[in-house]
């Protein structure tokens, strides 16, 4: 048993190699610049609430460097917290054509996409970003999408993203999970099997494809609504371009059970998304099946080599990562909670396969075989 512990350690310490390398291939490029008019654009915000950083993230999508293009914030009710902050972004950027539309239906369990299909109608152009309220981009976000969009078969284009700065334990572990592993699993699939899903920090995709795939309401009862629209794209026959154009995120995960909920969910959203690969991804833990291996073996010298390459390279892949291809400001120190992280990550990845429960926006969920909501009562 302990031999393959060490087999297991190996293979996962080949793997977040082969991360590195990916890692610094795909960030090695840069997006093509974009013009600063073309095709109208128009973006959804689906918006719910407010918090420290809700005004930066909005507003870096007013100070866009394309035209022509609007923007459609939608909330749930006519008196959501947002509204004001919305009002008052609209009226220090008059030159941008910014609606604000209550969405009151419940159109599937997902409410994000229940309030994009209340959007939609007001949509006046024909290429659609979608994008969450946490999300901040550069001016120059929507010019390079439109340029990714224009390349031969692109069906859909969407960027990989980093989570901002937070002090707090949560929001440290949060942002070496995205940086550290995420990020790093996905450029591992560009070059290896190419991206056939969507990152939902923001994708961009003509109305005409989305249309060709049943519209967003086919995404309505699905917890991984990124994922699903990336894959129905890629099975249409149109390609999924990924495009080393980082935004960033700023979402409310703060304290450590938020963290947990939030990586559970995902785990078991994943697991259900691609059973297969998800199991694969259990050979990634290196950490773990190193820290293992020395438990079993004591302090023998293939015990100790192992966990020190292990340490060695998770630490390089989560600091260049984090500071040098997304370009985070997450603080150096952080990186001393990376054997935290990943010790965790390996607990998560088992505790995903005991259940298939969710929490969501403060409701519980059962999530299907297909990877639908159900509300448990």
């Amino acid at each position: 048993m302990s031999w393959l512990l060490f087999a297991l350690g190996l293979a996962a310490l080949t793997y977040q190699v082969l991360a590195l390398i990916s890692m610094s291939r795909f960030f090695r490029t840069s997006p093509l610049s974009g013009p600063a008019s073309g095709p109208g654009i128009t973006v959804f915000k689906p918006v719910k609430g407010v918090d420290a950083f809700t005004r930066e993230c909005l507003e870096s999508f007013f100070i866009q460097d394309y035209r022509p293009y609007q923007v459609l914030f939608g909330v749930d009710a006519p008196r959501d917290p947002a509204i004001p902050l919305l009002e008052d972004l609209q009226r220090a950027h008059p030159q941008v054509h910014a609606e604000i539309i209550v969405c009151p239906q419940s159109l599937g369990a997902n409410n994000k996409v229940s309030k994009l299909l209340q959007m939609e109608p007001r949509a006046g152009y024909d290429i659609l970003v979608i994008s969450d309220a946490d999300v901040q981009a550069g001016p120059d976000f929507l010019s390079r999408a439109a340029a990714a969009l224009k390349e031969p078969g692109a069906g859909l284009v969407t960027f990989p993203y980093r989570a901002a700065w937070a002090p707090t334990l949560g929001g440290a572990l949060e942002a070496l999970t995205i940086a550290g592993d995420f990020i790093p699993s996905v450029a591992v699939a560009y070059y290896l099997e190419g991206v056939r899903f969507a990152l939902g920090a923001a994708m961009v995709l003509p109305r005409k494809v989305l249309a060709e795939i049943g519209g967003l309401a086919v995404l309505a009862d699905y917890l991984a609504d990124d994922y699903q629209l990336g894959r129905r794209v890629a099975q249409a026959g149109h390609r999924v371009r990924l495009i080393p154009y980082v935004v960033e995120t700023r979402n409310q995960i703060s304290r450590f059970q938020d963290y947990l909920s939030h990586q559970l969910r995902w785990a078991r959203t994943y697991r259900v998304c691609r059973p297969k690969g998800y199991l694969a991804y259990g050979v990634t833990h290196a950490l773990a099946y190193s820290g293992l291996f020395a438990l079993a073996q004591g302090p023998t010298l293939p015990a100790i080599a192992l966990l020190a390459a292990v340490l060695w390279v998770r630490g390089w892949l989560a600091y260049l990562s984090q500071t040098v291809w997304l370009r985070g400001e997450l603080s150096p120190m952080a990186l001393l909670l990376l054997p935290l992280k990943d010790l965790l990550a390996f607990g998560l990845w088992v505790l995903s396969f005991l259940g298939n429960r969710v929490t969501w926006g403060g409701r519980s969920f059962r999530v299907t075989q297909e990877g639908k909501l159900v509300l448990e009562e």
